[in-house]
Parts: C-alpha cells; structure tokens; sequence
C-alpha cells in the first residue's frame, strides 16, 4: 500500500511539474490586445487551479502514508 502511495506521488509530482512549465511558457508568451490578455488571465487561472489541486492530493497522499506507518509502528509497539 506504502509503494502505491509513493508511485502515486511520484506520479502527481511529475504531473505537477508539467504543469508548472505549460503555466511558465504561457506567461512569457507576449498579449496582443485586451481579448488575448484576458484569455491568457483565464488559462492560467486555470492552471494555477490545477497546480493547487495537485499540490492538495500530494499532501492528501503525504497524510495517508504518515498514517499508514504510523499505524503499523503501533502494531509492532
């Protein structure tokens, strides 16, 4: 259960990245006009949403592994 948690992380926090570079590329890419501007303000709205999202099931999946280990130190205590 441990090992599907850290690939699960693993997974996120490769996702997360991705994530991060796609947010990056679209703010150094320069606006025409008001339109573009307010488009561009909406897609990265979105992905600072997601990036936040991810980060959120990161720390969720953090959590879980803590407990998991947690419970089985009790178990041998």
């Amino acid at each position: 259960m441990i090992k599907q948690i850290e690939r699960q992380v693993r997974e996120l926090q490769k996702e997360l990245t991705e994530v991060q570079k796609e947010r990056d590329q679209l703010r150094l890419k320069p606006c025409r006009g008001d339109r573009e501007i307010q488009e561009k303000e909406g897609l990265l709205d979105g992905l600072d949403k997601r990036i936040a999202g991810i980060n959120e099931s990161i720390q969720e999946l953090g959590k879980k592994r803590r407990g998991i280990v947690a419970a089985s130190c009790e178990k041998l205590d």
